[in-house]
């Protein structure tokens, strides 16, 4: 699964780096509509044995000058454990911030929402970004957190007794990835 990820990494990196991309200006100082798609992964920072994801996510909303732009997101993410995998579908708003008015700038963004699991309750998902637009297309590094309440199922044979109670999961990761804004 690693040389997947890193296979795609460098295929997304490449066509990052195309002069035809990057020939393209891209100004978040204009106002309008502001699209992205997004594929990333990386490693997760949870638990015992930590493991990987791989995903991909859009954003839609505006550009509102000043070098901001608003909108809303939702993704699809395969998180691997060494014993698990699940899917995880975050649904957020993402705020941008590029200071630069030129083709070629710095940024840093902020998603927070919810997240939806095959396996766990809904969670809350927050996942600031660092990276830099050029032209159309972004290269960035995220980290991302999710808090999952749930229940947990204590059971004590010896003493015919189930204690349920309710637990935090929380799930750390680091990705990179590439972004094409429309």
């Amino acid at each position: 699964m690693k040389r997947v990820i890193i296979i795609l990494l460098a295929a997304l990196i490449s066509f990052a780096n195309s002069a035809v991309a990057q020939q393209t200006k891209y100004n978040y100082h204009k106002t309008g509509y502001w699209g992205s798609v997004t594929a990333d992964g990386g490693l997760l920072l949870c638990g015992n044995g930590g493991g990987s994801n791989i995903g991909i996510s859009t954003v839609h909303g505006g550009r509102i000058g000043h070098g901001v732009a608003i909108g809303l997101g939702m993704g699809l993410y395969v998180d691997i454990n060494s014993f698990l995998y699940v899917v995880n579908i975050p649904v957020f708003i993402e705020a941008k911030y590029s200071p630069l008015k030129s083709g070629k700038s710095p940024f840093v963004s902020l998603r927070t929402g919810f997240s939806l699991t095959d396996n766990l309750d809904t969670g809350f998902y927050l996942a600031p970004a660092i990276g830099v637009d050029l032209g159309r297309i972004s290269l960035f590094a995220r980290y991302g957190f999710n808090l999952f309440p749930t229940s947990v199922d204590i059971s004590f044979p010896e003493l015919n007794s189930n204690i349920i109670t309710r637990a935090n999961i929380k799930v750390h990761s680091m990705s990179i990835g590439v972004a094409v804004n429309f």
